[in-house]
């Protein structure tokens, strides 16, 4: 399977959506994560709903159901960062060094590789 298909995977089994366009690498959902984090500080911050964010205009989702609209920033994030582990497992740490996601973002991506076992001391690189 390849990369994306197992995180569209682990999203869609989660019943989450996935971003509007396929992203092939695990940089490229680093990058969409951020693209997330950045527009939800916009919008109020990590606990604003996915209906909120798309009403303030983010567009990186392509449409929403509305069972997934009242699902929050921070729980989506969180879920992308599991699936992103997942799919992509110890080359994760490859992929946050060649990409300069926000804090937030690579606590987040850390923090989900830690619980996967996928410890490294590479993690504050």
């Amino acid at each position: 399977m390849t990369f994306w298909a197992e995180f569209e995977s682990c999203m869609h089994g989660s019943g989450l959506p996935t971003p509007a366009e396929a992203l092939n690498t695990a940089g490229e959902v680093i990058e969409f994560l951020d693209k997330v984090n950045h527009a939800a500080a916009a919008a109020g911050g990590m606990e604003v709903t996915l209906g909120a964010l798309e009403g303030a205009g983010f567009t990186g989702f392509g449409g929403l159901a509305a069972d997934v609209a009242a699902v929050t920033v921070s729980f989506y994030a969180g879920a992308c960062a599991g699936c992103l582990v997942g799919a992509g497992g110890s080359t994760i740490w490859d992929s946050l060094a060649q990409v300069s996601p926000s804090p937030d973002v690579r606590d987040l991506i850390v923090t989900a590789a830690n619980e996967a076992g996928l410890a490294s001391d590479r993690a504050n690189a």
